[in-house]
């Protein structure tokens, strides 16, 4: 697209972990970064005052996330921009001109634990773009992309987009697959049914492997299956990723602004740096990233 990336500013120290993520990641694949901090204005009680007049703060807010941006790295072109109504609504509409929307969060590290934020989670599910949710404090050593696998289309934009992420920062990359032992069967029906899974995600992994390597031949590719919960299984190897890459497939209707049940329930244990694309938003993505130069990530 535009070469891009948006960043939610608000002042945070999770605000902060996503800038300094997006800033380092725009340096590496010759992005611009747009910081934009939306004045929250939900249920339409300020009107059509002038933000500058009754939030001058808004400004200087993201104004010193700007200089926070430039200081680690100059080189990259940092723009700002203050926007009023409902935060998530509108970088959801704002997602649409970008390439890329990072935000950042405050982890629970609790698989079963409270929501990060229903409203983050909203984004991911409802954005036009791939949307990067960074924890606050994620400041352990990482290496490694992992890619999520499941038979969907957005299951194969996460192996596309992950693929590229790796053949670009001259990473492994791991396509992972778990899944939950059945329920309600026993003896031979039991062995049949697991045979039958195990077929299907050797079939899964063969194919993925083979869409990964588009990226490159000289990708390094690693496959990994698991018996167990998905979400566990995934949150578990974002803890010492470079990147996590997880599709979640578009919803519809009511359940437009819901992610799938594996999607959330990771974004709810966040552990690392993890990015959730949808099949149809993944293209222009794909296309820019094969536009840009291999740099190696500093």
């Amino acid at each position: 697209m535009n070469g891009l990336i948006l960043v939610g500013a608000d002042g945070t120290s999770a605000g902060r972990a996503a800038i300094s993520w997006a800033v380092r990641r725009a340096a590496s694949v010759g992005s611009r970064v747009m910081l934009v901090h939306v004045v929250d204005d939900e249920w339409g009680m300020i009107g059509e005052q002038s933000i500058s007049e009754l939030h001058p703060s808004a400004f200087e807010l993201v104004e010193k996330d700007a200089v926070f941006a430039r200081s680690i790295n100059s080189s990259v072109t940092v723009t700002t921009r203050v926007l009023l109504g409902d935060p998530m609504v509108e970088l959801g509409v704002a997602s649409r001109e970008v390439d890329l929307v990072v935000i950042g969060t405050h982890k629970t590290g609790f698989l079963h634990g409270r929501a990060f934020g229903s409203r983050s989670l909203q984004l991911a599910a409802t954005a036009w773009c791939p949307v990067a949710v960074i924890p606050e404090g994620s400041s352990i050593e990482r290496h490694g992309i992992v890619a999520g696998l499941d038979d969907s289309d957005a299951g194969r934009a996460a192996v596309r987009f992950a693929a590229i992420e790796a053949h670009r920062a001259h990473e492994e990359l791991v396509l992972l697959r778990a899944w939950s032992a059945g329920s309600g069967t026993s003896g031979t029906d039991a062995d049949r049914t697991d045979t039958r899974v195990r077929d299907a995600v050797e079939t899964l992994c063969s194919e993925s492997v083979a869409l990964a390597r588009s990226a490159g031949d000289d990708l390094l590719v690693r496959t990994r299956t698991l018996r167990r919960p998905p979400a566990e299984a995934l949150v578990d190897a974002g803890i010492s990723a470079e990147l996590l890459v997880i599709g979640s497939s578009r919803r519809h209707g009511s359940q437009m602004s819901a992610l799938g049940p594996v999607s959330h329930d990771v974004l709810l244990n966040i552990a690392g740096p993890t990015l959730v694309v949808h099949g149809d938003t993944v293209a222009d993505a794909t296309v820019t990233a094969l536009d840009q130069p291999i740099r190696r990530n500093q």
